[in-house]
């Protein structure tokens, strides 16, 4: 089984109200690309970006959209699961929407952004993570449309192609280096893009932490970890989708085979789903290790197999 779990879908009651690429409100479309490609099932997600006006964050839209992708997964079972949307930075609210969206609704875990204006993932309460832990569901993480350096990517989309994964980077680093994910050991945490560049950077981590209290590099403030800061990053999932080969063998030698899970980010992007697999492919794996990547593991972290 190939399970791409990284796709995303609009409601198209939205299209009027923004600028979004047509193909993130098209269902059937997605569901003749999956079939011809020969990918079995895929996970739909909010991506967290809007082109438009409207605050997708407000707590009456992320209702909205579990609502919506509830019924996609009613609809076509077997093809398509979905991720409930919180913004768990805004209050209580979040935390409720998160439980129904789950208890409730059965989607198989919950999508939630990099940041949050400015906030990252330290920032968000305790109460959420727990949450999330006790339901046993996983967290997919992506970045939103504001990013760190915002302002100094104005120019050739470099919001879109270094600032995503910067916030990514960063909001991974700001995670491990705060003990959030050494408080939280049975999290669950997806990451697209392939995680950034935390895979570059966790030997850099343990550095920095090794090194907390030698007085000339300046003052630490950070937290003291009991592991180094690349155990915490070796528990991350990561996905596929690094439009190149190199980069996902960083990050399969980082987390392993079992931790890497297929991805196309398509919608909205616009490559075809064999691209996607393609660079899977390129890197050879034994069979074993490729089943894994393509669907094995995504099908436990979401309980493909079970109902709902």
């Amino acid at each position: 089984m190939i399970v791409d779990t990284h796709c995303h879908l609009y409601p198209e009651r939205w299209r009027p109200e923004g600028r979004m690429p047509s193909d993130i409100f098209e269902v059937d479309k997605l569901l003749d690309e999956l079939g011809a490609a020969g990918v079995d099932r895929a996970i739909v997600s909010d991506p967290h970006i809007w082109y438009g006006d409207a605050d997708m964050n407000e707590l009456a839209r992320c209702k909205e959209y579990n609502d919506f992708a509830a019924g996609i997964a009613a609809g076509h079972s077997g093809r398509l699961s979905a991720l409930g949307t919180v913004v768990p930075w805004r209050g209580a609210g979040h935390l409720d929407e998160a439980r129904r969206a789950i208890e409730e609704l059965g989607l198989r875990g919950l999508g939630v952004a990099t940041s949050d204006g400015g906030q990252m993932l330290d920032a968000i309460p305790d109460e959420f993570w727990e949450l999330v832990t006790g339901l046993g569901v996983p967290v997919f993480l992506h970045p939103g449309a504001t990013v760190v350096g915002q302002e100094h990517m104005g120019d050739h989309r470099l919001g879109e192609l270094c600032g995503r994964p910067l916030d990514m980077t960063l909001t991974l680093a700001r995670a491990v280096m705060s003990g959030l994910l050494e408080r939280h050991l049975g999290l669950k945490l997806l990451c697209a893009h392939a995680g950034g560049a935390i895979c570059m950077i966790a030997h850099r981590l343990d550095f920095g932490h090794e090194l907390r209290d030698y007085a000339p590099l300046g003052p630490w403030n950070g937290h003291r970890l009991s592991d180094p800061p690349s155990a915490s990053v070796q528990r991350l999932f990561l996905d596929t989708v690094t439009y190149g080969p190199e980069p996902l063998r960083l990050a399969i030698r980082t987390v392993g085979a079992r931790h890497v899970c297929f991805g196309t980010d398509h919608p909205p992007v616009p490559f075809p789903i064999e691209r996607s697999l393609e660079v899977v492919r390129a890197l050879r794996l034994d069979d074993a290790d490729e089943d894994r990547v393509l669907g094995e593991n995504a099908a436990e972290l979401f309980g493909l197999g079970e109902p709902g």
